[in-house]
Order: structure tokens, then sequence, then C-alpha cells
């Protein structure tokens, strides 16, 4: 492991409560989650993870079967199994009671939790992952007050490595830590001083390749922005809306979309059929100009909507 995340384990095992663990986008979670599942040992209890899609299900296991062969080569090595819910109760039960590391769905978990299948004293913690789909009313939230009220020495660390979605809403984070009962939030990301102290000592090597855009893309494009900048001028005749924010530069990203809704949602009711029309407009050649290089992939997207209309010209843009 590269020191940072020898550091991130240490700041997780000191505090026995568990904490909340955000990495920067692209860095290894899935090292993180296989080296925790290396350093539990069975004596502690079984641990659980949880929220866990395929794909780092695969991942984890690559990662931690690596670290076995490295520290201690094993032509059987014990990974992480799953507890599916057709095996039979007590089944379960004594696989909770195992004390080894398995990946389990919060339906299932829960089920198990509240008719009393799963022993409390046996429950080392659990591992949370894609924290930053937790809400208060979820299941894993669930999970963790059933976990706490029934064993105070069970743990609950939560990873996710999606840090743009853990300040969308008020105050997600601080929701997320108070609906799992944890304290302490690391918070990761590139700029950290060990982090970019270690990435930088093996630079990926990147390759600029840019294609150009063949004449006719640069007249769709052109063709594009004109009629974008004619829906903002006629947007602009509406005085619903701060005018600085209306340009063809700011209507090219995303957040573009969100800044005319923010504007308008709390007259949105009270808004005409024409400004309706214009902002879900400008929302649709925002998306052509981003598909502009992948046409097909937009009809692909949108197989019932074939057609869209501009009412305020008179023009109608047909996708066939």
């Amino acid at each position: 492991m590269l020191p940072f995340q020898e550091q991130i384990i240490a700041d997780l095992l000191e505090d026995p409560n568990g904490g909340v663990v955000v990495l920067s986008s692209g860095l290894p979670i899935h090292s993180l989650v296989a080296s925790l599942l290396l350093l539990h040992h069975p004596s502690q209890g079984s641990l659980l993870i949880l929220s866990a899609s395929d794909s780092q299900k695969s991942s984890i296991s690559r990662s931690l079967l690596r670290l076995l062969q490295n520290d201690n080569p094993n032509p059987n090595p014990l990974l992480p199994t799953d507890i599916p819910g057709d095996v039979l109760s007590h089944h379960r039960t004594a696989l909770y009671a195992s004390g080894a590391s398995y990946f389990v769905t919060p339906r299932i978990l829960i089920a198990d939790l509240l008719t009393s299948r799963v022993p409390p004293s046996s429950i080392a913690g659990i591992l949370i992952l894609n924290a930053h789909r937790l809400t208060d009313t979820s299941t894993e939230a669930f999970i963790a007050r059933i976990l706490r009220s029934l064993s105070r020495n069970a743990y609950v660390r939560a990873l996710t490595d999606r840090p743009h979605a853990m300040v969308s809403g008020f105050s997600k984070a601080e929701r997320i830590m108070k609906c799992l009962y944890v304290r302490r939030l690391h918070l990761w990301p590139r700029f950290h001083v060990l982090v970019s102290g270690d990435l930088e000592q093996s630079p990926p090597e990147v390759v600029d390749i840019r294609v150009p855009m063949t004449p006719a893309m640069r007249g769709i494009q052109q063709a594009v922005l004109e009629t974008m900048d004619a829906c903002l001028k006629e947007l602009r005749r509406t005085n619903k809306v701060d005018v600085e924010d209306l340009t063809v530069e700011n209507g090219l990203f995303k957040s573009f979309d969100e800044v005319v809704r923010r504007q308008l949602d709390p007259i949105w009711h009270t808004l005409g059929k024409k400004t309706k029309q214009l902002v879900s407009d400008l929302r649709t050649l925002r998306k052509l100009l981003d598909y502009l290089v992948r046409y097909l992939l937009y009809l692909i997207k949108q197989p019932e909507k074939k057609e869209f209309s501009l009412e305020w010209t008179g023009l109608l843009f047909d996708l066939d």
C-alpha cells in the first residue's frame, strides 16, 4: 500500500466507533476495503460489507487476493462471499456467527436483525460502500441504528469516492454522519500532502489526442449556437431570471440548467407555456452540442422523444 493509504487505515482503526471516509474520485477505494478485510480477524466477529455493486465486489476480491498472495502465498485464500436471501435462516445465523467477512444486501441484513437471526455479539462491524447515497431514511441508516442499540462495541465505517455527491443538498455529510452515529469525517482530496506526494512519484503518461470536427459538424455546431442565442434573447425578455448569467458561453455547461431552474423554481407555477418551453429547449440544445460526436447515443437514450419544437419560432426539429 501507499503511505497515504496506510494513514487512512490508521485513522480508521484509531476510532473504535468508526467514521466516514471521503476519497477523491479515482483513488483506490477497493484497496482500502481489501486492507481492512486483511486486518480483520475472526476472533473479533463477523465483518459485513453493505451496498457493494458487482464490480466493486470483484475489485475488492482481486485486491484482497493480491494482498494475500504478497503477504502469505496461499493456493486457497479465504475471500469474502455473498449471503444470498435463499439460504435458510438458521444457516444465515451460523454464517453471521462464523467470524468471517461477507457481502450482504441491506434488505437481507435488516430483516435478519429485526427477526433476531443475527447474534449481536458476533458482529465486529459493518462496512458501507457508496456512502454518498445514504439518507436519513435509507435502510443502511436503519441498520446502523439497530446495530448500535444491540451492540455498543460494533463499529460502522462508510466509504465513498464521490466527493461532489457529498456536498449536494443541505449539510449532507453531517446528516450522513448523524444517521450512522459516527463522529469522525476523514477527507482525502488529491491535493492532500500525502496523496499528492505519493501520486507524483509515479505520474501517469497523458497522451492528448484531438480529433478535429468535420465541416458538417462545425456547421451543426454553429446552427445550434445561434439557436441557443435566440432562445436566450427571448428568455431575457421575460425579466424572470438574472440576465448576467444568460450567455451562450454559460449555456454550454451542465450547471447552466441548474442555475436557470434554481432562479425559476419559486415562480415556476406562474410561468407561461412559452417560458417553460424555452427552458426545455435550452436543455435539449445543450445536449445536442454534447452529443454532436455521439449522435446515435442521443437517439438511443431518447427512443420515445423523437422531436422537440421551438414554438416561439414556429420551427420543428425532427431527430429522424
